[in-house]
Order: structure tokens, then C-alpha cells, then sequence
């Protein structure tokens, strides 16, 4: 019986599943790690570096 009540306990403290799913078929293909804009400080960082260089001239 003990084991009956974990099951429950288990399924009863899940958070609810969410109401959408998106499904992105790009994120299981490899990543081009030389891409500069690969994530979102990496696009940050790059901004950073175009505007230092464009202030510079």
C-alpha cells in the first residue's frame, strides 16, 4: 500500500503540464559554433563589439 501512495504523491505534486508545446526542428540539428548570433549574450556581445568598432571610426 505504501508504495500506492507514492505513486499518488508523485503524480499530485507535478506542476500542470503547459497548454502549448512548440516544436522547434532546428534545435536538434547541429549548431554552427563559428555563428556569432548563436545565443542571446552572444548577440549582445556582438552588438557591443559592432558599435565599439563603428564609434571608433
Amino acid at each position: 500500500m505504501n508504495w500506492l501512495a507514492k505513486i499518488i504523491d508523485r503524480f499530485a505534486l507535478r506542476p500542470p503540464a503547459p497548454e502549448v508545446v512548440l516544436h522547434d526542428p532546428h534545435a536538434a540539428e547541429p549548431h554552427d559554433l563559428d555563428d556569432p548570433f548563436l545565443d542571446e549574450k552572444a548577440q549582445e556581445r556582438m552588438g557591443a563589439a559592432i558599435s565599439d568598432a563603428k564609434r571608433r571610426k
